[in-house]
C-alpha cells in the first residue's frame, strides 16, 4: 500500500526526470497536453470565439501539432501519439468552425458593401470603405489607395483605435502625404497586371522597403480595385503583430470585398459624371434660352421701331429711320462697324477686337439685317452718312 501524501510513489523514490539528452520537444510534452486541454475547453462553447480568437486558436493548434510530430519522430511514444491524435481531432473541428465563419464573414462583407452603397459621393465612399473592410474581415489596419497615372497614394486609412499611436501616425504620414511610384517589378505593378489579390510577405523582393519600415508590417494582403475594366486603386490590410497571422483565407476575403467595392465605386463614379454632364447641359440650355429670348426681344424692337420710323418717314430708307436702325446695334456691333469703316478686313477687325473671324462675320450679318444694307460698301456708306448727319446736328 502506498503511504499517504507520497503522490502515488514509494517514499525515497526520486521524481522522474527527463532522460539525459532530452530534447526541447521532450520537455514540451506537458505543454502540448495543456494546449489540448485548453483548446478542448474553448471549443466546448464555440459561440464565445469570435473570428480573430478562432484564427489564433487554429494557429496555436497548428504549432502544437508540429511540435508533437517532431516529438514523436525523435522518440516514439504512446503518449505523444495520443496527443497528436487529439490535436488532429481539434484541428478538424476548428477547420469546420472556420468554414462556418468563412461564410459568416462573407455575410459581413456583403452587409458592409450594403452600407457603402448608401454613400452619395465618392469622397464619402472612400472615407467609409477602410473601416468597413477592417471590421468585416477582422483586420487591424485597412487602406484604400488610388492610382493616378504611374503613381499611387492612400485616399483613406483606417487603423484600429487600440493600435500604437506612433505606428498609426507614421503609417498615415507615409501613405497619405506622398505619391508612391508604380515602379516595374513592384508588388503594385504586379497587382495591376495580374488583377488578383495577394498575400504578401514583408521581406519579399517586390515589396517597397520604405513602406515596410514606415508601417512596421510583417505581412499584408492586397488587391486591385477594378472599375470600368480598369485598375483604379488598391485595397491593403494587415494585422498588427501578426496576431493571428494572415492566411490565404484573409486574402480571399479581401478579394471578395475588393470585387464588390469596385462595382459600388464604378456606379457612384458614373452617377457623379452624369450629374456633372447634366449640369453642363442645363447651362447650355439656359444660355440658348437667354440667346433666343434676346433675339426675340431684338426682333420685336426692330419691327416696332421700324414701323414707327416708317410711319414718321413714308419715304423710308434714309433720315430718321436710318438713325433709328443704327440705335438697334449693340455696343460690340458699333465697334465692328466703326473699324469696318476704316477699310479693315475681317481678319483686321478680329485682331483689333481679340475675337475670331467667324465671330466678325456673324456680327456683320446681324448689322446688315438691322441696317437693311447688303455688302461692305453699303454698310460703310450708311455708317458714314449717319455719323456725318449726327456730327452736323451736333455743331
Amino acid at each position: 500500500m502506498t503511504p499517504a501524501g507520497t503522490g502515488g510513489r514509494t517514499p525515497g523514490t526520486p521524481t522522474a526526470a527527463p532522460p539525459v539528452g532530452a530534447t526541447d520537444e521532450d520537455r514540451g510534452a506537458p505543454d502540448l497536453r495543456a494546449t489540448v486541454r485548453d483548446a478542448t475547453d474553448r471549443l466546448a462553447s464555440p459561440g464565445s470565439l469570435d473570428g480573430i480568437a478562432l484564427l489564433r486558436l487554429a494557429a496555436d493548434l497548428d504549432d502544437a501539432a508540429d511540435r508533437a510530430a517532431r516529438l514523436l519522430g525523435a522518440r516514439p511514444d504512446g503518449g505523444a501519439a495520443a496527443t497528436l491524435v487529439d490535436l488532429g481531432r481539434l484541428q478538424r473541428r476548428v477547420r469546420r468552425l472556420e468554414a462556418d465563419r468563412r461564410f459568416s464573414t462573407i455575410g459581413e462583407i456583403y452587409a458592409s458593401i450594403g452600407r457603402l452603397r448608401r454613400a452619395t459621393t465618392i469622397r464619402d465612399l472612400l472615407d467609409a470603405a477602410p473601416r468597413e473592410l477592417g471590421r468585416s474581415c477582422g483586420f487591424d489596419r485597412a487602406v484604400v489607395s488610388g492610382v493616378h497615372g504611374s503613381s499611387w497614394r492612400a485616399e483613406a486609412v483606417w487603423i484600429d483605435p487600440a493600435a500604437d499611436p506612433d505606428t498609426s501616425a507614421s503609417t498615415r504620414r507615409y501613405l497619405t502625404e506622398r505619391w508612391l511610384p508604380l515602379r516595374p517589378g513592384t508588388l503594385e505593378v504586379r497587382l495591376v497586371q495580374r488583377r488578383t489579390a495577394a498575400l504578401v510577405e514583408a521581406d519579399a523582393p517586390d515589396v517597397d522597403a520604405e513602406l515596410v519600415a514606415a508601417t512596421g508590417t510583417r505581412r499584408y494582403v492586397a488587391a486591385p480595385v477594378i472599375a470600368a475594366d480598369r485598375v483604379v486603386g488598391f485595397l491593403q490590410a494587415d494585422r498588427l503583430d501578426e496576431s493571428p497571422p494572415l492566411r490565404p483565407v484573409d486574402r480571399d476575403n479581401l478579394w471578395t470585398f475588393a470585387e464588390e467595392f469596385g462595382l459600388v465605386f464604378e456606379r457612384l463614379a458614373l452617377l457623379e459624371r452624369l450629374d456633372r454632364r447634366r449640369g453642363r447641359v442645363r447651362e447650355v440650355f439656359a444660355a440658348a434660352d437667354d440667346a433666343l429670348r434676346a433675339l426675340r426681344e431684338d426682333e420685336v424692337a426692330l419691327v416696332s421701331t421700324a414701323d414707327e420710323a416708317d410711319a414718321s418717314d413714308p419715304a423710308g430708307g434714309d433720315g430718321g429711320s436710318e438713325e433709328v436702325r443704327m440705335d438697334l446695334l449693340s455696343a460690340r456691333e458699333h465697334e465692328v462697324l466703326r473699324i469696318l469703316a476704316t477699310g479693315a478686313s475681317n481678319a483686321g477687325i478680329a485682331e483689333r477686337l481679340g475675337i475670331g473671324e467667324g465671330t466678325v462675320r456673324s456680327h456683320l450679318a446681324r448689322i446688315s439685317r438691322k441696317l437693311r444694307a447688303s455688302g461692305r460698301a453699303a454698310l460703310i456708306a450708311r455708317y458714314l452718312r449717319i455719323t456725318e448727319r449726327r456730327g452736323t446736328r451736333g455743331r
